[in-house]
Order: C-alpha cells, then structure tokens, then sequence
C-alpha cells in the first residue's frame, strides 16, 4: 500500500528523446509539491528510465493519486508548429486548483469545442464574471495545453502571473531564457501584441501565428528560446 500521496490525482508529462528528459529535476519537484511520496517518486524515476532506454522519441505521462500504483502511458509527439488561438471564458484567478497539474481536465473541453466551431487549434481562456473588483473580468490565464508569453511593441516579454493557472516547468525555465515578467495580462494586451509564443513539456517553444483571428508577426527570439530549449541536457 502507499499510504501517502496526493489526495487528488495529478499527472505529470515529460518529452523523452535520445535518453533525455528535459528540466526532470523540476518535473519531480512538482510532482513532490503535490503531495507525491518518496515511494511514488521512486516509481517515476524507475517507470522514466524504462522510457530514456527505449530508442524512440516519445511523450511520458506519469498519474499519481494517494494509495495507488503510479501509471505510465506514452504517446507521440506533437511538432511545433504555429498555432491559431481562440479566446474564450474558462478562466477563473480565483481557483487555486487549476495551479496544479489535476488529472480532471473537464473544464477544458468546452473550451476546446469552441476554439474548433471559431476556427482555432487551442482556446486561449479568458476571465468571465469575476466575484470583486479587484481583477478586470477580461484578464488572460491559459490555453489548454500550455502556458503563454506575449511580445508588445518595444520587445518586452511576459506571462501572466500565476493565479489560478498553472506554472510550467517550461514556462518557469522560459521565464529566466526569456528574462521576461510575470503580471496580470488582459484581451487589450494580446491585441496590442507583436508575437507570442506557449510554452509546453512535449513542444517546447510554440509560435503563435493568430489570435482571434488577428495575424501575429514571428520574432527572433522565439525561434532562439526553441533552439535553446532543445539544447536542454
């Protein structure tokens, strides 16, 4: 029995190529924050190795709930490639949950369905009916499968700051690449935007071609934080 564990299931996922792990030792560092026993971490690193071994590049997802036996799958990977987001509601600061990496990914479905009726590849949420007035109801978290950087006009990068989102392994590492800032985003930014980019553990560094529908322009230094990202030991 594993007595101890998260109380809620969490998962982790990992890219795996030519023996590599990129930023592993942050991706255990999450897994332990969120309750993960000594014993459950143990399995991951064991189930990971079985994975650097196997010659094919892949994608590793690690499920880890109290008392059970940690679960490993894998699947392909997906390319980099530019992508068109939607903005749609979803987004609540408020919800401190979504700041970590829960298993139960209901709420992005419906957000998912309407970025595909509006003609994007991922829904970007944005913050509807907020409960004070401390935060605009326009204010900008995630996609559903990655974390977001914008560039404005004079070069500068930022992500919105972690209030009930999740912190990314990759977006944490970007974060010091990029020397960018973390504060509250808004729809009024990604319009004024001259590029952005996602940052995910399977993809890496991701160009944004679109947002609703608005054409964004491709900056150096996103192709750079990618190189510099599959440079990763």
């Amino acid at each position: 029995m594993l007595a101890r564990g998260p109380a809620v299931p969490v998962f982790e996922t990992v890219r795996v190529e030519d023996g590599r792990i990129r930023l592993w030792d942050r991706h255990l560092l999450r897994l332990r924050r969120a309750g993960a026993s000594g014993r459950q971490l143990t399995a991951v690193r064991a189930l990971a190795d079985v994975y650097r071994r196997d010659p094919r590049a892949t994608i590793a997802r690690f499920d880890v709930v109290r008392g059970e036996p940690v679960a490993a799958r894998a699947r392909a990977i997906a390319a980099a490639t530019p992508v068109r987001l939607v903005t749609v509601p979803g987004y609540d600061p408020h919800d401190r949950g979504r700041e970590q990496k829960r298993a139960d990914r209901t709420w992005v479905q419906a957000g998912e369905r309407g970025a595909t009726v509006a003609g994007g590849d991922e829904p970007l949420f944005a913050a509807t009916g907020e409960r004070d007035e401390v935060l605009p109801s326009d204010r900008i978290g995630e996609t559903s499968r990655a974390n977001l950087f914008v560039i404005d006009a004079t070069g500068r990068v930022a992500t919105p700051a972690v209030a009930g989102l999740l912190p990314g392994v990759t977006r944490s590492w970007a974060l010091e690449a990029a020397r960018a800032r973390e504060i509250p985003l808004h729809v009024g930014d990604l319009v004024t935007a001259r590029a952005a980019f996602l940052t995910t553990a399977g993809r890496g560094i991701v160009p944004v071609a679109a947002i609703d529908g608005r054409a964004l322009g491709r900056d150096p230094l996103i192709g750079d934080l990618h190189g510099a990202w599959l440079r990763l030991p």
